[in-house]
């Protein structure tokens, strides 16, 4: 009887990749959503593990460089068909059940009924205060929306390093730290004055750069009120307006990478494109990442990209949206296809084009189930930069490294969140 329904198990999930067969496959394919809404019995709470629910799942097929093309024109995205390419001695992809386990506290739910308004062009928002704000998505901002307001704590306390890798393996790495209020959550009861939440962030590592510090307040409407900033340099010690920290400024951190726009995928104004909604399809995506997240730092590192021995990717149902420069707009990414998540929200995997329409970067969003919010958020960001072959991980979160604490006991004082504050927090 095991084996009957382990075969049965195989069947189902395998049934995707018969091209064979007809290539619309239903949501059935993939099963019903299983939420994970509280810890795990093995679960420590004062350790910065997070045990792998499915720990016991096999892998049911590799895609690589022998076999990628049967799935070319099905199941990858034109990213993922780029690192086959490029890298077809070491890029593969671990194929294992679909496993729909992300979960969001029963308080979003409860605040989650109907569509929020989008108002100015899509720049803002009016609606309920903590829910998912379209729960209904019939635009292509909603699911913008829909990712930028995701659940992701309240009070907020965290560490996370970054690292360059190029392609002789030699590294780069940097760290900081971070505080934030997060207003677009349930347990505000009202709009903050219309804000969707407060950043302050600051370097700690590399040395010449410690105590580089930022603070950014957005809004629910970019039209009517653009996100502000200050920055505090250490070596003048002033602190100074940086209305330029946005769209496609580039950090010197990221060293030509990544712009501020694609941090957490995507944020900020979407005036310079014109957003298109491309439809629900099924893609293979990094999902359930808990076996990388328990992987030392030090294994996941290898030249061109992560260890993908330690990737987990599952057939997910994902709207697909592009963003295209308008005509009479500038920002260096000229085009951008985003796959977000239809069960978290979470954007999953991106891919960015030149002028010519030549794809630039491929950048991956591994999620994993923080079960003891419970929400998924993803796991690290990382950005693959075809013309340099580097890579970048960003908000890198691991067994290694102190879990962020999303929703602190104490709330932090508004007012930290001032020029002065920024002076304080960076001292």
């Amino acid at each position: 009887m095991v084996i009957r329904k382990i075969n049965i198990l195989i069947m189902m999930v395998l049934a995707p990749f018969n091209l064979v067969a007809d290539p619309i496959f239903s949501i059935e394919t993939i099963g019903e959503r299983a939420p994970i809404t509280s810890p795990l019995s093995e679960f420590n709470s004062d350790s910065d593990s997070y045990p792998d629910p499915f720990s016991l799942d096999q892998i049911i097929m590799t895609i690589d460089a022998e076999n990628y093309i049967s799935f070319k024109e099905t199941l990858l995205t034109p990213g993922q068909i780029k690192m086959f390419e490029t890298y077809p001695k070491t890029f593969k992809m671990n194929i294992y059940p679909s496993r729909r386990s992300c979960a969001v506290p029963p308080e979003v739910l409860e605040l989650t009924k109907e569509n929020a308004l989008l108002i100015d062009d899509g720049e803002g928002v009016e609606g309920v205060v903590g829910s998912i704000p379209f729960p209904s998505p019939s635009k292509a901002l909603h699911h913008v929306w829909n990712h930028i307001l995701r659940y992701r704590g309240v009070e907020i306390y965290g560490a996370s390093p970054f690292y360059i890798i190029n392609p002789d393996g030699t590294q780069t790495y940097g760290a900081g730290e971070a505080i934030a209020k997060n207003f677009w959550n349930p347990y505000v009861t009202n709009e903050e004055a219309g804000l969707q939440g407060m950043l302050m962030t600051k370097v700690t590592n590399p040395p010449r750069l410690a105590d580089a510090s930022t603070l950014v307040i957005e809004s629910l409407n970019a039209f009517k009120t653009p996100r502000k900033a200050w920055v505090y340099n250490p070596g003048t010690r002033r602190v100074r307006r940086a209305p330029d920290i946005s769209y496609d400024y580039m950090p010197s951190a990221a060293q030509g990478l990544t712009t501020v726009d694609q941090v957490d995928g995507f944020n900020g104004a979407k005036d310079r494109y014109n957003w298109l909604d491309l439809g629900e399809q099924l893609r293979l995506m990094p999902y359930n990442a808990y076996k990388f997240h328990e992987t030392k730092i030090e294994e996941v590192l290898t030249p061109y990209h992560v260890n993908q021995d330690f990737l987990r990717y599952e057939l997910v149902k994902v709207n697909v949206i592009e963003a295209k420069l308008k005509d009479d707009k500038r920002h260096i990414i000229p085009k951008r296809i985003m796959y977000f998540d239809t069960d978290s929200h979470n954007m999953l995997s991106e891919e960015t084009f030149d002028n010519r329409n030549t794809i630039m970067a491929y950048r991956e969003f591994p999620i994993i189930n923080f079960y003891d919010q419970p929400m998924c958020l993803s796991i690290h960001s990382a950005t693959y930069d075809f013309a340099t072959k580097r890579y970048q991980l960003q908000s890198v979160r691991s067994t290694d490294i102190p879990k962020v604490q999303w929703k602190l006991n104490e709330p932090h004082d508004i007012n930290m969140f001032t020029p002065e504050g920024l002076k304080r927090f960076a001292r």
